[in-house]
């Protein structure tokens, strides 16, 4: 007599990314491991500073400071082309077939659309940053403004793909964050 066996539960990762986003996606991901490791290391230095004797380094502070903002931009064309930013789904619910699919290039346009206004935009802070500074560590302003300009781009490349070759980096929103149980 066999006993009944429990049932899988099977969670769905993001889709693994095809041909060059493979590698893109893996660079972000160390990129971005990184950024969060720097900020847990120096804000947890300025944590125990606060408790020994002597002075105090501030380029703990400002470097903590510069990866939470670095990782917030650097990582925006990752967490888009995994569907694992933030959406608000009211009209995707009422739609199907056709209509769907509509509503996703529309939306998909005002990304890529968005994103050439961010690129823009820094590209223009990329531009002006000349031979400015950090205050504590005096570390190039070109260097921080680099991954965030890099970001946006890598975030319009995906918008883009996702019009022209659908599935190559968004899920399926109809199946986004679901398990599957069998028995």
């Amino acid at each position: 007599m066999s006993q009944p066996s429990e049932p899988a539960v099977a969670q769905q990762g993001p889709p693994p990314e095809r041909g060059p986003l493979r590698y893109i996606a893996l660079a972000e991901e160390v990129i971005g491991g990184l950024l969060i490791l720097v900020i847990f290391v120096f804000v947890l230095l300025q944590a125990v500073q606060r408790y020994l004797p002597g002075p105090t380094w501030v380029g703990a502070g400002e470097l903590a400071r510069f990866a939470m903002a670095v990782v917030t931009f650097a990582l925006v064309g990752l967490l888009y082309g995994r569907s694992s930013h933030i959406v608000v789904r009211v009209i995707e619910r009422y739609v199907r077939g056709r209509a769907a699919r509509v509503l996703a290039v529309v939306t998909h346009v005002v990304v890529a659309f968005t994103a050439i206004l961010l690129l823009n935009e820094a590209w223009l802070l990329f531009q002006s940053s000349g031979n400015q500074s950090t205050p504590a560590l005096g570390l190039p302003m070109t260097w921080i403004y680099l991954l965030p300009l890099i970001g946006v781009a890598l975030l319009l490349v995906r918008a883009v793909l996702a019009v022209v070759w659908p599935g190559s980096t968004a899920p399926d929103p109809q199946h986004d964050n679901e398990t599957e149980v069998q028995a």
